[in-house]
């Protein structure tokens, strides 16, 4: 068994570069889950989900590829009024553009992969695709929120408000406007 079958069976959410001529790559399509412990792993804003990505390779020429990235899922992130878990539903369609080069390198526009090991992990982009199209503010719906914390984030705000001159600021009470945890 090769080091790239090896690294394949390890890592299940890998694309091989170098198994075919770039005309048997191109339009070639690719299905991965990204799950709980991918997340864990990458140990950022996402604590667990399920993301199905499709990927299909759009062009392939010159050891340059350009794949585009179907993510659809639902992520936990924790909610930025009371930190408990708030679930949010992902649907995103990206484009991922990779070459074959002498080390790994991403520069944000192009990621480069290492000639010698010829394979693309698809995790890391996949979770950058999804963290850039969560909603920027990441709560709960009204009333959904914690009750315990709920109840020490008054108690702080009327705190506050009393050392400030007294106008209360009801903002707590119905855990935030704007977006919920649904994008």
């Amino acid at each position: 068994m090769s080091t790239v079958q090896r690294e394949m069976e390890r890592n299940p959410l890998t694309i091989d570069l170098l198994d075919a001529l770039d005309a048997q790559l191109e339009g070639k399509a690719f299905d991965f889950v990204v799950d709980d412990a991918v997340f864990q792993a990458i140990d950022g804003l996402v604590t667990k989900g399920t993301v199905h990505a499709h990927v299909v390779c759009k062009k392939a020429r010159q050891a340059v590829y350009v794949f585009d990235v179907h993510s659809e899922g639902t992520v936990c992130v924790p909610c930025d009024r009371c930190l408990a878990d708030v679930e949010l539903r992902i649907d995103t369609t990206d484009e991922l553009t990779v070459r074959l080069g002498d080390t790994y390198e991403d520069d944000g526009d192009v990621l480069t992969v290492p000639e010698q090991e010829g394979l693309l992990d698809i995790s890391l982009p996949v979770y950058e695709f999804v963290v850039l199209n969560m909603p920027i503010r990441r709560i709960h719906e009204p009333g959904k929120c914690d009750n315990a914390m709920m109840e020490v984030f008054d108690g702080h705000q009327a705190a506050r408000s009393s050392r400030e001159g007294g106008e209360e600021d009801d903002s707590a009470d119905d855990c935030g406007d704007g977006d919920y945890g649904t994008s």
